[in-house]
């Protein structure tokens, strides 16, 4: 029995995307399984799900078909509205929520005591970017047989040698890690930020790592449709956009992070240095 891609597909990148998202947000420390079914957040499961739409239309019918062209433009409205009148919306809603936060309940009554719009609506660009390239790849995975020479090369089962290359660089990214927070921990060890940050590195290091190596034993062991070439190249993939991704979020944050530690710091040691002052008096 057939199935229609241009349904299938999008509705599978929407389940990866959501669970990903889920992921993301537990990794964070914020559990909450709204992230399964809820709009907003890390990646854009809109721009995702258009993405992958448009990309199935350009394989399945072909870059000058109107299905291609209709899913293109699509696409651009809606990754537009994410991060444009949504995103606005949400911001819009945050500050009415600070607003009725701050009535004096005693004096104003509300239709609904507890009153709370919700505010995760639009996404940031850096959201709109990781669904889209994520709708791309799933809709490049779940099409796989459109592809041509490239599926097919993608559906080879490595070499001994190319096996070895991509153990040893799922080695390094392991051992790498380990080194990464070990320096980061002694280096600043009453830095609270980069703590956190040395544990995000962690995480994503060893998570690519075992991933890699076990898609290496299982094209070693020939397992089928997991031998392929694609599993390693695929998790390298991600683990690259996650390093991108720490990079971008810890770009700004963590050098302001730690100017504010070193002002706590001096002031902590000023005010200690005068209380031991006070009691040699």
């Amino acid at each position: 029995m057939g199935y229609n891609p241009y349904i299938v597909v999008p509705f599978a990148t929407w389940a990866v995307a959501q669970i990903l998202k889920f992921t993301i947000a537990a990794m964070r420390g914020r559990i909450d399984f709204r992230y399964l079914y809820a709009s907003g957040g890390m990646p854009s499961v809109h721009s995702a799900v258009v993405c992958s739409l448009a990309v199935t239309a350009l394989l399945v019918s072909g870059a000058a078909s109107p299905v291609f062209g209709f899913a293109v433009i699509f696409a651009a409205i809606v990754m537009y509205d994410s991060f444009g009148v949504r995103r606005s919306a949400g911001e819009q809603a945050a500050a009415i929520n600070m607003l009725i936060t701050s009535l004096d309940r005693s004096k104003i009554k509300l239709s609904d005591p507890d009153l709370h719009l919700r505010e995760i609506l639009g996404h940031q660009p850096k959201e709109v970017t990781v669904g889209a390239v994520l709708g791309v790849v799933l809709a490049g995975f779940f099409n796989y047989s459109h592809l041509g020479k490239f599926g097919t090369w993608l559906q080879d089962v490595p070499g001994h040698r190319e096996l070895v290359a991509y153990a040893a660089v799922f080695v390094v990214i392991l051992v790498g890690g380990v080194v990464a927070r070990m320096i980061l921990r002694m280096r600043y060890r009453k830095s609270k930020v980069i703590k956190q940050l040395a544990r995000r590195i962690l995480v994503a290091t060893e998570t690519i790592g075992w991933l890699g190596l076990v898609s290496v034993v299982f094209a070693y062991e020939r397992a089928t449709y997991v031998s392929w070439r694609l599993w390693p190249l695929l998790i390298l993939a991600i683990g690259l956009a996650w390093a991108i991704w720490i990079l971008s979020a810890s770009w700004g944050t963590v050098p302001a992070a730690l100017a504010d530690e070193a002002t706590e710091a001096r002031k902590r040691k000023w005010l200690n240095w005068n209380r031991d002052k006070r009691k040699r008096r």
